[in-house]
Order: structure tokens, then sequence, then C-alpha cells
């Protein structure tokens, strides 16, 4: 009986430094993703000429976006539903974008994203 109960506090406590290192790595990632949304933000706000406000929400936007694509790319789907759910995140994103945007400034920001995805 008394092994059972060692074994129990054991697992127990095994299982709950395992959700603390688990948390730790999401908040790194948190950490890493939000410097980049800042950055995007940034650039963005001096390409296509956005008010201080408009870019804080894309950075907010970019980075709510950046942590659910992160969840799928780290959930256990196959490789073709990672992709749907990534592009599905991406259409949503546009959409949001679209509010902030002007038809000019939104144009201009595809054709961006269209540059650094074909590597030029």
């Amino acid at each position: 009986m008394t092994m059972v109960v060692l074994f129990i506090s054991i697992s127990s406590i095994a299982q709950t430094e395992e959700k603390e290192q688990q948390l730790k790595q999401e908040k790194q990632e948190k950490k890493i993703l939000r410097k980049l949304a800042i950055e995007k933000g940034i650039e963005l706000q001096k390409e296509l000429n956005l008010t201080i406000n408009a870019s804080t929400i894309i950075q907010k936007i970019i980075f709510d976006y950046s942590v659910k694509v992160n969840k799928v790319l780290q959930s256990n789907v196959s490789a073709n539903e990672k992709s749907r759910n990534i592009s599905n995140l991406v259409y949503f994103q546009n959409q949001e974008l679209k509010k902030i945007l002007t038809v000019n400034q939104f144009y201009q920001y595809l054709s961006m994203q269209n540059t650094h995805v074909a590597g030029f």
C-alpha cells in the first residue's frame, strides 16, 4: 500500500513539473511572437504609412493570429489539416486587417506578403 501511495505522489509531482515546464515554454513562445508582431507592425507602419493607433491594432491582430497558428503547428493533426487550418487563419486575419486598412493599404499589404513568400 505504501508503494502505491509513493508511486501516485511521484507521478503527481512529475505531472505538475511537466505542466509547469509547458507553461514556461508557452510563455516564452508568446514573448517571441509578441516581439515579432511588434516588429511587423512597425514595418507595416512605415511601408503603409499607418497611424500609430492603426499600427498598434495591427500588432495585436498579428500577435493573436500568430498564437493561433503556433497552436495549429504544434497540434497532432495531419499536415493537410494543418495547412487547411492555417489557410483559414490567414483568411480571417486578412478580414480583420481589411477593417483597419484602406483598400490601397490592404492591397499593398497583400503585395508585400506575396513578395516575402516568393523570396524576393
